[in-house]
């Protein structure tokens, strides 16, 4: 009895953890392409629903220390492929569960653009407060911050984030604008994210 005891302990200490697990039971973290209503433009090379996720990604991972894993960003693009994610996957659970799944995260951090407007014309809303086109260069960005909890199956976080920047070009203004929208959101979304799950 003694030595089938010692079996199964030395079995569970050797044991693999579990598919997904992180180390220290800290919660893995993966941030899902950003979605825009309506279509956004590029400003001189610049994606901005790219740049935002990739921002975001690194953001978090700096602020959060050692108390999120963040899942790279190049695992997560993986995963879409595969499942073929399309934007409007963001708006159904089953499909951010699936990515969840997929990439082995607890928590998914999920982004919208709602607006981004940089005068001059190539965004989308409405153009920035007193833009008349000839004035100085001016952009306004708004972005909605989600977190899907995969074992809740819902949504655990909603916040809004706005920003307004003057000066530089379209695409340094683009930028700069999505970077501090994204920047004070960063400790509620790592409360949220390091709760424990009720």
């Amino acid at each position: 009895m003694k030595m089938l005891l010692g079996v199964m302990v030395l079995a569970v200490i050797l044991s693999p953890p579990a598919a997904g697990a992180a180390p220290g039971g800290r919660v893995r973290v993966g941030v899902v392409d950003f979605y825009a209503p309506t279509p956004l433009a590029t400003f001189e090379g610049v994606f901005p629903a790219r740049f935002a996720t990739d921002d975001l990604s690194t953001l978090l991972a700096g602020a959060a220390g050692d108390r999120l894993v963040m899942i790279p960003r190049e695992t997560v693009l993986r995963s879409e492929q595969t499942l073929r994610w399309r934007d409007a996957d963001v708006l159904h659970f089953d499909r951010l569960r699936a990515l969840a799944d997929a990439v082995g995260a607890d928590r998914l951090v999920v982004g919208w653009i709602p607006v981004l407007s940089v005068e001059g014309g190539g965004g989308s809303g409405p153009p920035p407060p007193g833009g008349d086109g000839d004035g100085f260069p001016a952009a306004d960005a708004t972005l909605v911050l989600q977190v899907f909890d995969a074992h809740q199956e819902r949504l655990v976080f909603d916040a809004r984030y706005s920003a307004y920047e003057l000066g530089g070009t379209r695409a340094e203004l683009a930028i700069r604008v999505v970077g501090h929208a994204l920047k004070p959101a960063i400790p509620a979304l790592i409360d949220r994210l390091t709760a424990q799950t009720p």
